[in-house]
């Protein structure tokens, strides 16, 4: 049976472009790479070796959508997770953690401008 090897890349949709590079650039410290032009907006990001893609026109769960580990998500290795808390705080982000994580030591989690949930993790 075939089987998948590796995750290529991950996909979010956000509501603008601009607004998303400044910050997931910005604000998550993410290096921009460059991305070939598709014919619509879009941004190309490297998180340590895999990519993530931001895209426009597709649904966006909203700012309101919950923040809980059994959402869909993109996790991300964070070196420092109170340094980044704090960070995050410092730009209006709210972030809720698993208390008790049985899998790691720390899972916070919080939402971008549009609703797409991201999960900082230490193990």
């Amino acid at each position: 049976m075939p089987r998948l090897t590796k995750l290529d890349h991950g996909s979010i949709c956000v509501g603008d472009i601009d607004e998303a590079v400044s910050f997931y650039r910005d604000v998550l410290g993410l290096p921009q790479i460059p991305r070939p032009d598709f014919g619509f907006p879009g941004a190309w990001f490297d998180a340590g070796g895999t990519p993530v893609h931001l895209t426009t026109d597709g649904t966006l769960r909203g700012t309101d959508s919950p923040v809980r580990a059994n959402e869909s998500h993109l996790a991300f290795r964070v070196d420092d997770v109170e340094a980044m808390v704090e960070h995050l705080d410092g730009h209006g982000v709210s972030v809720w953690e698993l208390p008790d994580s049985p899998a790691a030591l720390r899972q916070v989690f919080f939402n971008d401008p549009w609703g797409n949930m991201i999960e900082m993790i230490v193990y």
